[in-house]
């Protein structure tokens, strides 16, 4: 409004100034010629000073409104030369045209050639924008498309005139345009907006979009100015870092998980499960584990038929993967059809190879050699791990569960031989029964049970009669093999709750939970049912037999140790009542 006003009040007041003048020069002439001419000339004087103003409110060279000055001013003192006859305003007015004509037009060539080398200029910024730029009208047709456009969107000059920007648009796309469209005009500040363009290409591209309204000379909207630039694979690294950490996240979540449990085959199946559902594009996996025959085999899979696989090995020769120690993509599978049909058939069946288009291969590096080949499996397209952000993805995978299986090695060695000591430290080593040790511990693990459900439970105390001259007669390694074959017996004859432990020499005793007497005696009975057959070691067969005496829990003690007290006393009561023959050992 402020602009109109200004140039409404230049208009009035030229106009003024004409009718003024006009009226002043009118009254020294009455001839109807005459004041035609003099009117004539004072419209030419006040078009000119209008024409000045406003061209000196424009980017145009000076010249241009100050030839229009001295042009209007020669104009004027021409006319006062007519009115007086004064010779001198005639010399004045020829004068102001001389130097008023050539400023004039040397300003209007200087501002045409200055104007098309700045079109010139701006028609080469537009071209070689490295944002795409459409001119759109208001009815939001392509006006004018840049270089960058036409390359982006993938169509030429002509054929981008004959859209509209909605062309390019899906439904989502063109709901963000409108709304974008109508906070510009509706003078709001709009920051850049991303919408999905469709190309000519495959794929749509991603891009970042600017809109600016464009004027007329009236200040009056009559385009629309779009810049657009490609983001795309700003946003698939974006993606794809956003899908790293995320898959970050869980292996160390994972590593903390398998680090607290042991690692096996369903830690491997849960491992590959979360894997796969973290991991970008994958489909399907598998683990390759080369075990001490030195062929990989399946120890786990994922979205394939595990028991089917299996039974199936590979030397490392006939492996696609031919033992790299590299993270590789795999896409031909010809290798596969070589191999037997028995593997092949079960390959086909149930791993998928058919469906198979692109394997992620990750080996697993133990003290430098391959132990394991993760692979990931897209089932749906060939191109599923081309990225590069994938690969490194993998090459830190491949990095961590190296130093998880590591760690899981290390730490399943130093439990196995601890396991291995700690059996070692409860078991007889020469009977492979729990030693003295083993059997207090029990027992009172037992007596603690038995009290809490007020049970009873019973001790039997076993000793061998004449096993001293078994020794002295057939040597102490026939005693040993004989002690072997006597414990394998006596184990026979307990119940799977039972204990049957080795004393040390000659001494065995069991624990018989919620036995009481009854029960007691029964099984020292079968005791001694054990002792009816011979022995038969080395060739030879002895007969011998054994005491036992019994303890009950809670009659006969309260305490493993006077529990067995009270046993030792019977057994050797028992061991007095046998008479001296009986007690001998027998050798055939």
């Amino acid at each position: 409004m402020t602009i109109i006003g200004g140039k409404l009040q230049v208009y009035l007041t030229s106009i003024l100034i004409i009718v003024v003048s006009s009226i002043v020069f009118s009254m020294h002439s009455f001839q109807p010629v005459r004041l035609l001419a003099v009117l004539s000339e004072m419209v030419i004087i006040g078009v000119s000073l209008v024409a000045a103003y406003l061209l000196g409110n424009r980017e145009l060279h000076r010249g241009i409104p100050l030839g229009l000055i001295l042009l209007s001013l020669s104009t004027y003192f021409d006319l006062l030369e007519a009115l007086t006859g004064m010779n001198y305003y005639e010399f004045i007015s020829v004068a102001l045209l001389v130097v008023g004509f050539p400023i004039l037009l040397a300003s209007s060539i200087y501002h045409i050639r200055e104007r098309k080398r700045r079109i010139s200029e701006f028609s080469a910024v537009l071209s070689n924008s490295l944002d795409g730029i459409l001119l759109l009208d208001l009815s939001e047709n392509i006006l004018y498309p840049n270089k960058t456009a036409c390359d982006l969107l993938g169509f030429n000059e002509g054929q981008l005139k004959m859209k509209k920007i909605s062309d390019f648009l899906s439904e989502e796309g063109a709901k963000k345009f409108r709304e974008a469209r109508s906070a510009l005009f509706a003078g709001q500040n709009l920051s850049a907006f991303e919408v999905e363009l469709i190309t000519s290409g495959e794929s749509p591209i991603v891009a970042e979009i600017s809109l600016v309204i464009g004027r007329n000379a009236n200040e009056d909207p009559d385009s629309i100015i779009l810049t657009f630039k490609d983001v795309t694979h700003i946003r698939r690294i974006e993606s794809a870092l956003v899908e790293q950490n995320r898959f970050q996240k869980v292996l160390n979540e994972l590593i903390t998980e398998v680090l607290e449990s042991d690692f096996d085959e369903e830690s491997y199946k849960y491992f590959l499960m979360k894997c796969v559902r973290s991991f970008p594009r994958a489909d399907a996996a598998a683990f390759l584990l080369r075990e001490d025959d030195n062929r990989f085999h399946f120890v786990a899979t994922y979205n394939y038929d595990f028991e089917e696989l299996k039974p199936i090995s590979f030397a490392p020769e006939e492996l696609i993967q031919k033992s790299s120690d590299e993270v590789v993509i795999i896409k031909d599978y010809s290798v596969d059809y070589k191999m037997d049909s028995e593997r092949l058939k079960r390959i086909i069946k149930g791993g998928r190879l058919l469906e198979i288009k692109s394997t992620l291969s990750i080996p697993i590096k133990i003290d430098g050699e391959v132990k394991m080949y993760f692979n990931l499996d897209s089932l749906s397209s060939a191109n599923a791990f081309d990225d590069e952000e994938i690969m490194n993805t993998a090459m830190g995978f491949g990095k961590a569960i190296s130093v998880l299986l590591w760690r899981i090695n290390t730490v399943n060695e130093l439990r196995r031989q601890r396991e291995l000591m700690e059996r070692l430290s409860m078991e007889d080593h020469l009977t492979g029964l729990p030693n003295r040790r083993a059997f207090f511990d029990s027992a009172m693990r037992q007596i603690e049970l038995s009290k809490r459900n007020g049970e009873e439970m019973a001790i039997l105390y076993l000793d061998l009669n004449d096993f001293k001259g078994v020794n002295d007669t057939l040597g102490h390694d026939f005693g040993d093999a004989l002690l072997k074959s006597i414990a394998k017996r006596l184990t026979t004859i307990c119940r799977r709750s039972d204990l049957t432990a080795r004393m040390g020499g000659d001494e065995f005793v069991f624990i018989l939970p919620s036995t009481g007497r009854e029960g007691a005696i029964e099984a020292e009975a079968k005791v001694h049912e054990a002792f009816g057959e011979p022995f038969s070691v080395k060739g030879r067969r002895v007969k011998l037999t054994a005491s036992v005496g019994l303890a009950v829990y809670p009659e006969n003690g309260k305490s493993i140790r006077e529990l067995l007290i009270v046993a030792d006393e019977k057994m050797y009561e028992n061991k007095e009542i046998l008479s001296k023959k009986l007690k001998k050992a027998t050798i055939v």
